[in-house]
């Protein structure tokens, strides 16, 4: 790596690496924050359901109360719950020491024929559950459970759950106290003012029942329209089995809105990271670019330099020998005005490829049009080179349109692209001396060929060949001296012509370059 390179991307690491590290910092703390976010949402929702289960539990205590009430017998308290309460169908007493049932209905059922077996079966598989609720009593704590597995009783509605509880009467005699309700009108009635006020809050409640073996939950009561399937919390309901309370927000949920601002915050990270990254290759690239950019300027003055003294030094030795007088043959002295002329020639071409790509570069090149035929101009060029050609040893073949080639071009212009062609022919053509300068119509285009048998170039190359102080890399080229400016001049005299330059080759067959004019018509 060049040394003016190292401190560049020392700097572009020193920013690149903090930011990368920055970015892996906040993905993690917003993954962090989501999770928490989301683990206090859901505590205040399950704090709202555990509300509701405390409210349901407490009114169920109140109902049992009201059976030990001292001021009536325990008979008289379940024949005035069971009316007062339309939930209620049935609710059986049985006295624990005798197990004698009183058994009060709802006015708007009928005692079934299997009612006393039913009831007699629950109670022979549950005597664990009634001695942990005589337990519980007994320390002095009520506690209310829900009736699981109840079998259906004929004549009461076909939607049966039960809850049960050990009570007291007047005179002190345990009872179990099993209420047998219809849950949706117990939901309703026991818990739908106290959802209906939570509901309030922007929240969307739902008791449902769902068993083990059956999918789609039976929605007992709702607030709102509720979306299973979104996100919510669910808890069961504590004295009713199988059944559950859910809660789930109205609109977008908190833990959505959360998920989207994260993922905003997150989007918005990485788009900056991919911005400073792209921002980070752009900056490389360019100093890459112009650090090339420099080097090639390097090469270029030493390659100017190169061909400046070449031809200066032939100049003066053949001059200093002209002037001594030391040739006595007018053959000879002939020869060495020819190679002074020569270059000569080569010099004023060099200074005015330079001075051209300056008015370029300034922007102050001007191109004076006029109407010419292609075949003159290309013809002229050809015999102007001819003493090149013969130095050189090149066998240069013309092959000119049979047909008059109109076109608008500056004549200066247009011999400066073409000699800069002919002259790369004969530098690259690797020891080959033929070269083929041709003209011919091509659909509206009027072309001017130059055809080698050198090395060729690569199709990576010829991305570049026209870009301004590129020379192609290899062996040929290094013995061959150049500025680096002759396409590049060539391809903005094609440009300021309304035309373009184009380039056909492959390594080892040679190359073809052609200019293309448009036609004018007459």
């Amino acid at each position: 790596m060049n040394k003016p390179v190292q401190p560049v991307f020392l700097i572009l690491f020193l920013i690149v690496v903090p930011f990368l590290i920055y970015a892996f910092l906040q993905i993690r703390s917003l993954e962090e924050d989501e999770e928490m976010a989301n683990a206090v949402y859901e505590k205040q929702m399950e704090t709202v359901l555990f509300s509701l289960n405390q409210y349901a539990d407490d009114m169920m205590s109140q109902w049992v109360r009201r059976l030990s009430n001292a001021q009536a017998p325990i008979s008289k308290n379940a024949f005035d719950l069971t009316l007062g309460n339309e939930s209620i169908q049935m609710l059986v007493l049985r006295e624990m020491a005798t197990k004698n049932d009183s058994i009060c209905l709802n006015d708007y059922v009928v005692k079934g024929e299997n009612a006393q077996q039913v009831i007699n079966t629950w109670y022979d598989q549950k005597d664990s559950t009634l001695r942990r609720l005589t337990t519980y009593l007994a320390a002095g704590f009520q506690k209310i459970q829900p009736a699981e597995e109840w079998l259906p009783i004929d004549g009461l509605k076909t939607d049966q759950t039960g809850i049960t509880a050990m009570v007291y009467d007047k005179d002190s005699v345990l009872y179990n106290a099993l209420f047998i309700l219809e849950p949706t009108y117990w939901v309703e009635q026991i818990l739908g003012s106290k959802m209906q006020e939570i509901d309030q809050d922007d929240f969307r409640l739902v008791v449902y029942k769902q068993d083990e073996d059956v999918r789609p939950p039976v929605f007992l009561y709702q607030t709102d329209s509720f979306n299973i399937a979104r996100s919510s919390v669910r808890k069961p309901l504590w004295i009713l089995p199988d059944t559950y309370l859910a809660i789930q927000p109205k609109g977008e949920s908190y833990t959505d809105i959360i998920k989207s601002r994260s993922r905003n915050n997150l989007y918005f990270l990485l788009f900056s990271l991919v911005t400073v990254l792209v921002g980070t290759l752009l900056v490389i690239r360019s100093i890459r670019s112009t650090l090339k950019i420099a080097q090639l300027k390097s090469d270029f003055v030493s390659n100017v330099s190169h061909e400046i003294r070449t031809p200066l030094a032939l100049i003066r030795m053949y001059a200093e020998t002209l002037m001594l007088g030391r040739l006595s043959s007018e053959e000879k002295k002939k020869h060495y005005y020819q190679i002074i002329h020569h270059e000569s020639g080569r010099l004023t071409y060099l200074v005015n490829n330079i001075l051209d790509f300056s008015r370029i570069e300034a922007n102050r090149k001007t191109y004076q049009f006029e109407n010419k035929e292609l075949n003159e101009l290309v013809e002229t060029i050809h015999t102007n080179f001819s003493h090149y050609f013969e130095e050189n040893k090149n066998n240069c073949e013309l092959n000119l349109s049979p047909n008059p080639i109109p076109i608008s071009v500056d004549p200066q212009a247009f011999e400066e692209a073409l000699s800069n062609l002919i002259e790369n022919a004969i530098k690259y053509s690797n020891g080959n001396d033929a070269i083929e300068v041709l003209t011919y119509l091509e659909g509206e285009f009027a072309c001017c060929s130059v055809k080698d048998h050198g090395g060729g170039i690569s199709k990576t190359a010829q991305k570049h060949i026209f870009d301004k102080f590129y020379r192609v890399e290899g062996a040929l080229t290094q013995k061959t001296k150049g500025t680096g400016l002759g396409l590049s001049l060539v391809k903005h005299v094609m440009e300021s012509h309304q035309g373009e330059v184009t380039v056909d080759s492959k390594p080892g067959h040679g190359s073809t370059f052609t200019l293309k004019f448009p036609l004018t018509h007459s």
